[in-house]
């Protein structure tokens, strides 16, 4: 009937550690980073429409689709081509910033808080 206490818990909700502030730090980068990037393509693609309207160049939209899907698409077990996912994309991104590092798991966290706040 008497039971010990249960043991205490080695996650801290109020303590930062090293791996959570690099965490915190990329996600709030990565967010930036990809507003900035959209923001540069999306102007690339409104200002090839316009001087298209005008007749100045021509695209080859359809070219440009096959090097997209050359570059981001991957074949499934079955062999078919499937384009990338928000969460391919995401584990990606996170398997290559957590190369080597031990803090893993309160990067992770922190990550996503830097994702939310950033």
């Amino acid at each position: 009937p008497n039971l010990p206490p249960p043991p205490q818990s080695s996650v801290n909700f109020y303590e930062l550690t090293f791996g959570t502030v690099c965490g915190v730090c990329a996600g709030v980068f990565v967010k930036k980073g990809a507003r900035l990037v959209a923001f540069f393509l999306g102007g690339v693609y409104v200002l090839l429409q316009y001087l298209g309207t005008l007749s100045l160049v021509k695209v080859d939209w359809a070219r440009m689709a096959s090097h997209f899907e050359n570059l981001f698409y991957r074949a499934d077990a079955a062999g078919k081509r499937r384009p990338p996912t928000i969460g391919s994309m995401l584990r990606w991104m996170i398997n290559f910033l957590t190369v080597d590092f031990q803090a893993r798991a309160s990067f992770i966290a922190g990550f996503a808080l830097g994702l939310r706040v950033g």
